[in-house]
């Protein structure tokens, strides 16, 4: 009968527990027996189980030998190379293999570790002398003797199999540490080579360009490209079929179709838009004409920046697709002597990226990239003199640009000349690659523009409520692409430094010196968590001010009730809760010991006992105000003087748009601490009062009527509460009406006082109601000797007053 697994531990539990209960009421030494064989039952079952699963290392088996063979080669191709390119494509390869040689370490030790404990139990099992007890009774003494008779069988069989795993795991680890060591041979190999390389590099080293056969024995031309074809071949498929590049693959590939079907998506909705989708197409001039090729060109700038030490190979052959891709986008669009500039530029990038592939440097290649960079010299001064006559439609800066350009290949060619070739071929070769992907970048932010362009106008439909659908993409425009400017400016360099050969030096500085420890008084840090610090906090900054705003964008511009336009009062909570978190954030990623903190908190209340009064007062009020509510984003107020509408309030102050134009900037304790008038707390009602003056003599029941039924029948007057009329004052010249009436909305009162009074005025005109004026009394006072001189003036003028000391005008 076939027994399973399950059923041999079953029988194994039933046997234990019927000697259990055989032995319950026997003496305690035979109680502590039986626990330690139960101990070591489970323990053996649970340790037997592990090991059974096995140590998987079939995937450092099978790589191993490949990766040692490559290591030969690696050492040998060191010692034959000769251009700086081809040093850095190698250490580039060594640093992933040593990630590589890493991760197989710990997991090998890991391994280790875990025999190492068996081992351990092996050993306690085997020096545990109560085992060796025997029980005073016979019939207990033979079962117990057979209970640890069979256990000791099974832990014999379990320490053979550990040992097997345990040499098997040795020898593995000591393969790792040989390639290990090798590794590290062949790193300073390549240090000291590239060491070697500067310093020759920096004197005459291939001769002056006259004496180009005299120097040495060149090597073939053929010799040296097939030997870097293979080179480079190897290189390139060994960068895609490594499993640490498998990520980078994938967040481009993602990314290419993520973008491809974020274009592809908008380019839908716009052409649903109707009279709009030819305006919009006619504002764009990348993605909705060429879509595909913006997404290729996106991807293949941003591509060698998701990986880590890319090889030279691959990174040439992105940069040639950019720039391949860059003619067709422009052809069209940028003026034509930039295209004509393109298409030269982009025959010498080819010719500048084979060239820093080689692996040998030749005469031939020596001439051909002299000539080259003459050549580039030539069309890049009669483009910079179109630049000087006129500017207008090119990419900003351009100017700038290709001075510095020409002014790099001419040290190129300065170099080449005085037999300083390697220096030459990094200075032509960077300074090309460099400006070509300079215009990718350009490209990928006009692209990177225009998708959100794209994405906003699709929103734009006529029936859409949506907050996006409100957005000025020129506000965004101006504050998202001056960020994506700073972002591509630093890729930029990082590229520049890689293809200078400057990287990993620069690397290697910064990191010394960020985490190289200083002593401040009894306190020590690193410019690392200082910088870590700084980051987070200005991460929590424009996390903050980005919520604001498009909180505070849509409550605006939606139609939204004038209470629920009010809740945007609590945008400042979330301001606050963002840089709180963000503070403790800083704190723990910086490593900053929390009794720091509280001697910096403690610091910051003597600070606030001596002059911080006024600023904590703020910040209070501030909080107050989030809570309390007794002003809102919306509400219009008078404070200081001053009316306006809140647009903002801040952590410290508030923002207050006046009605003239002029923005108000108040202190929150201002707001608190003073009396101030909110006209729209409760309700955005408004009482409109006008004092109309009419002559004596007027029907006053006539006037009464008239003005109750122009305001009774005015549609953006209130019903409730309704319009009054009050004869309110008899004064010297006119009989005074005051008229009170309701406006539902405070914003429209004075464009709804002013239609009111017109009315009035067409009303009482119509009627024959006269509208009392003002009238002056004048007296003018004549000296006594002046009165002839004004007789004999009004006399020229045949006006002769009444009194010589009185005249009434």
């Amino acid at each position: 009968m076939h027994h399973t697994l399950r059923d041999s531990l079953r029988e194994r539990v039933l046997q234990r527990d019927s000697v259990i209960r055989s032995f319950r009421h026997s003496d305690g030494s035979v109680n502590i027996l039986l626990g330690k064989i139960e101990d070591y039952t489970s323990a053996y079952v649970e340790t037997n189980s592990d090991l059974a699963r096995g140590f998987d290392t079939l995937d450092i088996s099978e790589q191993l030998p490949a990766l040692e063979k490559r290591m030969a080669l690696m050492r040998k191709a060191i010692g034959n190379s000769t251009t700086m390119g081809f040093l850095v494509s190698i250490r580039g390869m060594v640093d992933h293999l040593k990630d590589q040689l890493n991760s197989w370490e710990d997991q090998l030790t890991a391994y280790n570790n875990q025999l190492d404990k068996i081992r351990s139990d092996i050993a306690d099992f085997k020096k545990d002398t109560v085992l060796r007890t025997a029980p005073a009774d016979s019939s207990l003494r033979l079962k117990s003797f057979i209970q640890v008779q069979s256990l000791e069988r099974k832990w014999k069989g379990l320490e053979d199999s550990t040992e097997k795993a345990i040499i098997r795991i040795g020898l593995l680890e000591n393969r790792v540490s040989s390639l290990t060591i090798l590794l590290i041979d062949v790193d300073d190999k390549i240090d000291l080579k590239i060491h070697e390389f500067t310093l020759k590099a920096l004197n005459n080293e291939y001769g002056y360009i006259w004496n180009i056969h005299k120097e040495g024995s060149p090597q073939r031309l053929d010799t040296a490209v097939a030997r870097s074809y293979k080179l480079n071949s190897r290189l390139f498929r060994y960068f895609l079929t490594n499993k640490s590049n498998y990520t980078g693959h994938f967040i481009t590939i993602f990314l290419l179709l993520a973008f491809l079907g974020w274009i592809m998506n908008s380019r839908r909705k716009v052409s649903k838009t109707g009279d709009m989708h030819q305006k919009i197409v006619d504002e764009t001039s990348y993605v909705v004409k060429h879509p595909y090729l913006s997404a290729i060109i996106v991807i293949s700038v941003l591509a060698p920046f998701f990986y880590d030490h890319a090889t030279q190979v691959f990174l040439h052959t992105m940069l040639l697709i950019t720039v391949a891709v860059i003619g067709f986008l422009i052809k069209d669009v940028w003026p034509k002597p930039l295209y004509k500039f393109w298409t030269h530029l982009f025959g010498s990038a080819v010719i500048f990226a084979f060239s820093s592939l080689l692996i040998l440097n030749t005469d031939f290649d020596r001439v051909v990239l002299l000539l080259l960079s003459c050549y580039v010299i030539f069309f890049s001064v009669k483009f910079a003199k179109l630049l000087k006559l006129s500017a207008d439609g090119y990419p900003p800066h351009l100017r700038i640009i290709v001075r510095v350009f020409i002014g790099l290949q001419l040290v190129s060619v300065l170099l080449n000349v005085f037999g300083r070739f390697s220096l030459a071929k990094i200075t032509g070769v960077s300074a090309t690659l460099n400006l070509c992907l300079a215009m990718g970048f350009y490209l990928v932010v006009q692209i990177l523009m225009e998708s959100l362009f794209l994405q906003l106008e699709a929103n734009k439909t006529v029936n859409s409520q949506n907050f996006i659908s409100y957005i000025d993409f020129k506000v965004v425009q101006k504050k998202f692409k001056g960020v994506l400017i700073k972002i591509t400016s630093v890729l930029w360099l990082l590229a520049l430094a890689k293809n200078l050969t400057i990287d990993d030096y620069l690397y290697d500085t910064i990191n010394d010196f960020l985490n190289h420890p200083y002593q401040f008084s009894s306190t020590a840090f690193t410019f690392r968590s200082v910088l870590v610090f700084i980051i987070v906090i200005w991460l929590s900054g424009l996390l903050a001010r980005v919520i604001s705003y498009f909180y505070d964008f849509a409550g605006q511009q939606t139609k939204l009730t004038p209470q629920a336009k009010k809740t945007r009062s609590s945008i400042l909570l979330i301001r606050l809760t963002v840089f709180v978190v963000g503070f403790f954030v800083a704190i723990t990623a910086a490593g900053i010991p929390m009794d720091r903190v509280t001697i910096i908190i403690g610091a910051l209340g003597v600070g606030i006992g001596f002059g911080l009064q006024n600023i904590v007062n703020n910040l209070v009020s501030g909080v107050i105000l989030a809570f309390e509510k007794p002003v809102q984003v919306g509400d219009i107020i008078e404070v200081s003087g001053k009316s306006g509408t809140i647009k903002e309030i801040g952590i410290r102050s508030s923002k207050i748009e006046c009605g003239d134009g002029s923005e108000l900037i108040v202190p929150n304790g201002d707001l608190i601490s003073q009396h101030v008038v909110n006209w729209t707390l409760t309700n955005n009602n408004r009482r409109v009062e006008i004092v109309m003056r009419v002559v004596y003599g007027s029907d006053v029941v006539k006037v009464e009527d008239l003005l109750l039924t122009i305001v009774n029948d005015h549609a953006d007057i209130m019903k409730s509460p309704s319009p009054a009329i009050f004869l309110n004052n008899f004064s010297d010249s006119a009989v005074e009406f005051r008229v009170l009436f309701w406006a539902a909305d405070i914003g429209n009162w004075s464009r709804l006082k002013s239609n009111v009074m017109r009315e009035i005025y067409l009303a009482f005109n119509k009627e024959g109601i006269e509208i009392a004026q003002s009238q002056k009394e004048i007296q003018l006072l004549f000296p006594e000797n002046g009165v002839a001189e004004a007789k004999a003036i009004a006399a020229a003028k045949n006006e002769v007053p009444d009194k010589p000391g009185d005249t009434n005008v």
